[in-house]
This record gives structure tokens, sequence and C-alpha cells, in this order.
């Protein structure tokens, strides 16, 4: 019977077994346990800049690793170079040479980077908010032109120009590293928002909205800068400094006081602290893998407007586990904390609000100062992720078709607690609120997530919904 050790020198001769000249001239040995890797070659790279490849590598030049250890950093630096979306496909192929060392060859395949897309979209919190009335006229229509890995240094640039109902300009600009050991990087934003309807409290849950046509009842303007650190391949810290200049109509304080403080116009600043430790295979469609999230944000930095003054924090944590070859399971922990007892209606944070949501309420918003929630699916892989080749398409960017088709059984349960429930006339406050459901999810290339659901809540309602994003 085979030792472990011998099944690993087996395991690495069948590896490399696409060089057997190698396997002539040097003959596999006790001793022979550990490789030295000599060089890395990259291809297929016509735009992205060769350095920012090899830093998602977890290979270096000179490294000396065992068996087990090279074939499990091959895996994981293939998965980082895919979850920066930048390549439909990665590539990393090693070869052996002069008795222990170890060439490796990277080949990718570069997306299309430039999308000019045209913007019709409805102006509620999401699709199926606004399909409950289909009201056409509250559309946006306009153009969001995003670059991606602009300047090949895996930049993203971002253009927004909205007209129709509400007005819209905005610049993004993501540049991930700018020291030599790209570790560091910042991020800039900046825009400004107009909107005839703004709405200003809940009312049973749902908003409830103020519309003027003469005039604009909310204008925004903002800007933030973001220091990002990135020390390991996993690890990304984020501190932002926002500023925030807010004019309302008038009316809106007289309909509701709550809905902001004192006064209709205000300028504020705010500190955010964000940490993320990412451990998943497939960023946009998991199955594999963890993910833990901090984030802590303080508006209001007393040196503008005196009264806004908000603390909140949340904490996330995320795992993705293969039960059986077609079988998977995840579950998403979260929780959310405001200490600050007062919240205005603007800053308000609860069920339903980024990043806080379940299944079976998305047609509803529940505010509070407390908020605790699980998520939880088991799906089975109808088409497991596969790739084809479509041959009547030249080019590379598009002609590897990427897909996988999962069914999905969930179950979802939240707690939002609140002091004072009776003053929003909250019917969904202080009690678990559970969802259960079934669904279908489709994943393709480009990062594109399609999926439908059919869920039953706590208050026996049903609803079909369709949503563009992972479900955990």
């Amino acid at each position: 019977m085979f030792s472990l050790k011998s099944c690993l020198l087996l395991a690495f001769f069948l590896l490399f077994v696409g060089t057997p000249h190698v396997f002539a001239q040097y003959r596999l040995t006790k001793s022979d346990t550990t490789f030295v890797i000599d060089n890395i070659h990259v291809t297929g790279n016509k735009k992205t800049k060769t350095y920012i490849i090899l830093r998602e590598i977890e290979l270096k030049r000179g490294d000396t690793v065992y068996l087990h250890q090279l074939l499990r950093k091959i895996k994981k630096s293939s998965e980082n170079l895919m979850n920066r979306s930048l390549f439909n496909s990665v590539e990393i192929t090693p070869q052996r040479h002069d008795f222990n060392k170890v060439d490796l060859y990277v080949e990718v395949t570069e997306r299309w980077y430039i999308w000019p897309i045209p913007i019709f979209i409805y102006t509620d919190r999401n699709f199926n908010v606004w399909w409950e009335t289909k009201t056409f006229s509250r559309l946006n229509y306009g153009v969001n032109l995003t670059v991606f890995n602009f300047r090949g240094r895996m930049e993203t640039l971002n253009v927004l120009l909205q007209g129709g109902y509400d007005k819209s300009l905005q610049l993004d600009w993501g540049i991930p590293y700018i020291n030599k050991k790209q570790k560091w990087g910042i991020l800039i934003s900046a825009g400004a928002t107009l909107n005839h309807e703004t709405d200003y409290k809940l009312l049973e849950n749902k908003l409830v909205s103020y519309h003027t046509e003469k005039a604009y009842s909310k204008k925004w303007y903002f800007g933030t800068l973001s220091a990002t650190f990135r020390p390991e391949y996993y690890y990304l810290h984020t501190l932002t400094l926002g500023f925030d200049h807010r004019e309302y109509a008038d009316t809106l304080l007289k309909l509701y006081p709550e809905f902001a403080y004192t006064q209709d116009k205000f300028s504020y600043l705010s500190l955010e602290y964000n940490f993320k430790y990412d451990f998943r295979d497939y960023v946009p469609y998991p199955l594999k893998g963890f993910y833990a999230e901090a984030d802590i944000r303080q508006d209001g930095l007393g040196l503008l407007s005196k009264e806004v003054n908000m603390l909140s924090f949340y904490l996330i944590f995320d795992q993705y586990l293969q039960l059986h070859k077609r079988w998977y399971f995840a579950y998403s922990l979260a929780a959310e904390m405001v200490p600050t007892k007062y919240q205005p209606y603007f800053l308000q944070k609860g069920l339903g609000y980024k990043p806080m949501k379940i299944r079976g309420y998305q047609l509803y918003l529940v505010s509070g100062n407390w908020i605790g929630q699980i998520r939880s699916n088991i799906k089975f892989a109808i088409v497991p992720q596969k790739t084809v080749l479509i041959p009547f398409i030249k080019t590379e960017k598009f002609n590897r078709f990427f897909y996988g088709l999962y069914a999905n059984l969930f179950f979802d349960a939240a707690y939002v607690a609140s002091d004072t429930p009776e003053k929003d006339r909250s019917f969904l406050n202080n009690k678990l609120l559970y969802g259960v459901g079934v669904g279908i999810d489709f994943v393709t290339y480009y990062d594109v997530v399609i999926r439908a659901e059919y869920v039953l809540n706590r208050s026996n309602q049903r609803h079909f919904f369709l949503s563009f994003v992972a479900p955990i």
C-alpha cells in the first residue's frame, strides 16, 4: 500500500506529465518533497499590467513550497484573479525543470472593459416595489459609463448622467494601488441628485412620499474620499471621510417634523471605517469559503452642523459549504446597531435598508435601533458551472460563455427592535419575521446573476420576486 508521501509524489508526476523529458533526466526520491518557484510567465494580458496580475498570485519567485501547498496556492491564485472581475478565464500551469525548480505559466483572457450602459430604471427601492404600480412616468433615463481596468491598473472609472424623473450627476474613481508595494489605494466620489419626489416617513412599514412638479423637494450634494489598505490577499481596510450638503422643501418638515433636524438646509461630515475578510471562491456567486465584514460610521463630526450626530455599526458573517457533489449550503449572520437614540428619517437604519434584508419582506421597511438576522439556503446544481466556446463569436472577450443553474430552498429570519413602533404604526417591529421559499438561480459570465424566487412570509403573504444578485 502506498504511503502518504508516495501518493504525493505520484500526484506530482501526474501533474507534470506534459513534460516527460524532465522526469527522464531527474528521478524523484523520498527527499524530493519541496519545490522552488523559479519564474512566473504571464500571457494574454493585452491591457492589464503584469504587476497587477502578479499581485494576486500567492506564489513568488524564490518561494519554497511542498506539493500540497503548491496545488492549493495555484487554486487560490486563480480564484483571486477571477474575483478581481478583470478576466473571463484564468489558467495557471506549473512546469518543472532543473530537478526541483518550477515555472508557473499564467494565461488570462481579458474581459471587455468599457460599458456605456443606457439608464432606463425605476425610481423605487427595488424592482418588486415598482412592479406593484408599473408607473412608467416614474422612470429615469440617461447613461452610466463605466470603464473597468482603467489604464490597465485595475482602476474603475464611472460617470453617471441621468435625467427623467430624477436628475443625477456622479463621478467615481477607484485606484486600488498608489504605492509600489501595492497595498494602499484611494477611492474618490462626488455627485449631486435632484428629486421632485422625496419619501419623508414610514407608515405601516411603507414609504410615504411628497411630490412637487414646479420645484425640487430634495437637493443632495456629496463627496467622499477613501483610503484603502490591503496588506494580504483577503483583507481590506477602508477609511472614508464624507461630506454631505442637503436641501429639502420646508413642506417635508411640516408634514413630518422628525424627517430631519430643525432646519431644511444643513451640511455635515461623516467618518466611516470598514473591514472585510473575503475568502470566497467566486465573489459574484460563491459556493465555498466565507466572508466577514465589520463597519462603524459616525455621521456628524461637530464641525459643520451641530445637530447631526449619529453612530451606527454592523457585523456580517457568511459561510458557504459543499455538502456532497452538487449539493451546497450557505448561511449569513448579521447584526446592526444604532446606539444613538434619535434617528431622523433621512438617516434611518433598519431592515430593508442596505445591508440588512431578508427574503419575503422586500416590499417593506422596518426601522429600528437594533436588528438581528439570519439567511440560509440549501441548493442543488442542476447545471454545474461550466464554460463553452461559442465558435461564431470571434472575440475572446465574449466567446467563452460561462453559466450555471441552481435550485434553492431557503429560510430567512430577522428581528427589529424599536421602543416606539406605534409612532409609525409599524406592525413588523419587535416580533420574529421570517420567509421560506424556493427559487432558481442562473449564473453567467461578466458576474451576471438572475434569481427567481417564490416566498411565503410570517403574515402568510405569498410573493414572486426577481433579483439580480446572489442570495447570500
